[in-house]
């Protein structure tokens, strides 16, 4: 079953938002998919030490490591807060990855799920109670929040010199090479992630949706923030990169979700640095409002709506 979720101007936000609800994505897939582990080390917490880490990674139907002739898009997911990377890795959840490939309407692409946590085997009864145990992406206090430098530096090159994708030269350069086959996204403080991604990683990324939390512009997630502060955060690697084209999918549930999310795209939307639009070719921002409530184990409904512009210039 498929449901149309349409706000029209000035109901809860002032421009139209479309999200299609899938609920096909729950049938049993013929075609499946399969789902690997990646370790790798990172030490850019400035502290000393090389910490292990490790991401998992969804391979789609028909992904044969000899075909080497065949390159993946690759799509980075962040977990929010007290998940952890297995957050997809049980045939419940990988059967929506696999469907939303098997509906032809999304061009298969690698999906890897990381984590800013250090060690999400340890404290993980407090992990999974408050989610306040070690992590690099600036909400554990003590540590900087170098997760976006970790991706660069560690994650991209440890998946995609791996697999088979677009990159063949994992130095910072080569990465930026790359960056029209590479989207990062994330849920709720995982958005928040993407949104500093957009910020720090615009060079090595073209493709970003966050979903269900608004950017924080590296200030506390409770602290009220001015409209100058987020737009200026947002826009600056725009102005600063001028001529790198790119495209956010942003997405939110409503009522029940995170409401600062669709204040902020109120006024995000009306910059001069952004078109509103689902063509990459000509624009280079949109908004999807579904009825969700708030858990990560509904992006693969987002998904079906954000894949089909992301990649697609």
């Amino acid at each position: 079953m498929k449901k149309l979720i349409t706000t029209r101007p000035g109901e809860i936000i002032d421009f139209e938002t479309i999200f299609e609800e899938n609920m096909e994505l729950d049938a049993e897939p013929v075609k499946k998919g399969r789902m690997e582990r990646v370790d790798y080390t990172t030490d850019v917490y400035e502290d000393g030490v090389t910490y292990p880490k490790y991401a998992n990674v969804y391979l789609p139907y028909g992904y044969d490591e000899n075909d080497k002739e065949k390159k993946y898009n690759v799509l980075y997911y962040q977990h929010g807060n007290t998940c952890d990377p297995e957050i997809f890795n049980t045939p419940e959840t990988q059967k929506l990855f696999d469907n939303l490939f098997a509906t032809g309407e999304i061009e298969p692409c690698i999906i890897v799920s990381s984590t800013y946590y250090f060690d999400v085997t340890k404290d993980v009864d407090e992990r999974k109670r408050t989610g306040y145990v070690p992590a690099g992406d600036g909400n554990f206090e003590g540590v900087p929040g170098n997760f976006y430098q970790e991706i660069v530096e560690d994650l991209i090159p440890a998946v995609e010199m791996k697999y088979n994708t677009y990159l063949t030269d994992p130095s910072r350069e080569g990465i930026k090479a790359t960056r029209d086959h590479r989207a990062f996204s994330g849920y709720s403080r995982g958005s928040v992630c993407t949104w500093k991604v957009f910020h720090y990683d615009f060079e090595y990324f073209r493709w970003y949706a966050p979903m269900s939390c608004h950017t924080t512009a590296d200030h506390h997630i409770r602290e009220e923030i001015s409209e100058d502060v987020v737009l200026d955060y947002i826009q600056a690697p725009i102005k600063a990169n001028p001529d790198l084209p790119f495209y956010i999918f942003a997405s939110n549930g409503y009522p029940k979700d995170v409401a600062k999310m669709t204040e902020q795209m109120k006024y995000i939307t009306k910059s001069p640095c952004f078109s509103y639009g689902k063509d990459p070719q000509k624009n280079n921002i949109f908004f999807a409002l579904s009825n969700f409530t708030h858990t990560d184990l509904l992006v693969p409904y987002y998904y079906y709506n954000s894949l089909k512009v992301l990649f697609q210039a």
